[in-house]
């Protein structure tokens, strides 16, 4: 009995010791790479942080034919597709450990894509256009292109394209006209029809614009523009759908000056969420009850003018926030109790738009 006992204690210990060397593996490889678009000049800056020091150093650019917006990388990291604003097209990239980059292909999408993301299966990818009020749905096939599988009119002001976890569903959340968008997507198609019901209304002037979903809960936590505030919403993993459990002001009581909130990141252990004001200029932070998913006030940290964009490496050890005006980066080290503690400030070429941590694999 003795042996047994010692037999699986060695086992779970051995058990243990790999996960936590699989996981410290990991942080070292995943957080070492920033990319920054930029629009003066087009291109993406890219960036090697240090994990010790927690600092930034430019080691390359990847021009862009045209001002680049928003961007993702598939799961592994290869493949790197960004928005292009003007004239509207998504170009697709295989990038390196190094983040060398080689054009693939460009999809015409004749509208300027705010906001794109791949789906967890890697077969899709998702696109969302503020101006034109749609989102559309592209097939990613093994060389790199792109074919569309369908474009769905939404409404004006369509911000972000998020699924949940499981990617069985999809959500489109609207800045002025206060809802998102909820869809079923069919994972073997690409096909969104829409859910029951297909709108989740928002109070006048909330302005929902960018929604995260919480690692391992049922919970998803959204910025809202208009209001400056943060909702916290509950997913119905059946259906599909979100309900509104909280909102919360991100800004401080006595802040009486224009304020629009921008994008917003859960922290990768699921322990607290971020939020960026553009206006106070500020990174609210919160913490995620473990219980039921709502929202405690942590504290306010100072960024550069104006937040439109941040960025937690995959490993939680960093925050990136990019200071729009001032066209500055400020790196912050993410304390265990989820405070942010600054560790650079770096100027760049100019007008800083998306910040996105390459994933290596």
């Amino acid at each position: 009995m003795r042996k047994i006992m010692f037999h699986r204690l060695y086992l779970f210990s051995l058990r243990t010791l790999l996960s936590i060397s699989a996981f410290a593996l990991t942080c070292a490889a995943q957080s070492n790479r920033i990319l920054v678009s930029s629009s003066k000049p087009d291109q993406l800056a890219v960036y090697t942080l240090d994990n010790d020091s927690g600092q930034l150093d430019l080691t390359g650019q990847i021009p862009t034919d045209g001002p680049p917006g928003s961007f993702c990388f598939n799961k592994t990291g290869n493949r790197l597709y960004v928005s292009i604003r003007e004239p509207g097209a998504i170009t697709v990239y295989a990038i390196d450990k190094s983040s060398e980059a080689t054009k693939l292909s460009e999809f015409s999408t004749s509208a300027n894509g705010g906001y794109v993301s791949v789906h967890p299966s890697g077969k899709y990818l998702l696109s969302s256009y503020y101006s034109a009020g749609n989102v559309m749905v592209h097939r990613i096939h093994e060389d790199g292109t792109l074919s569309e599988v369908q474009q769905i009119e939404t409404d004006a002001n369509a911000h972000a394209v998020v699924t949940d976890p499981s990617g069985q569903f999809l959500f489109v959340p609207h800045t002025r006209p206060n809802k998102i968008f909820q869809f079923r997507l069919n994972t073997s198609t690409g096909k969104l029809t829409p859910n029951d019901p297909p709108i989740l209304f928002r109070k006048e002037n909330t302005g929902p614009r960018h929604l995260w979903f919480h690692p391992t809960s049922g919970q998803a936590y959204g910025s809202n523009e208009q209001d400056s505030s943060i909702t916290s919403y509950e997913l119905d993993s059946r259906q599909g759908t979100l309900s509104v459990i909280e909102t919360l002001s991100s800004l401080p009581g006595k802040f009486s000056e224009q304020n629009a909130t921008a994008d917003i990141e859960v922290h990768p252990s699921g322990k607290f969420v971020y939020i960026a004001n553009r206006g106070h200029n500020s990174i609210a932070s919160f913490t995620i009850d473990d219980n039921d998913g709502t929202l405690t006030f942590l504290e306010h940290t100072s960024v550069e003018p104006v937040p439109r964009s941040f960025n937690i490496t995959p490993d939680g050890q960093f925050l990136i926030a990019a200071g729009q005006r001032s066209n500055k980066l400020r790196v912050f080290r993410i304390e265990s109790n989820g405070e942010l503690t600054h560790t650079q400030t770096l100027q760049t070429e100019g007008s800083p738009w998306w910040v996105v941590s390459q994933p290596v694999n």
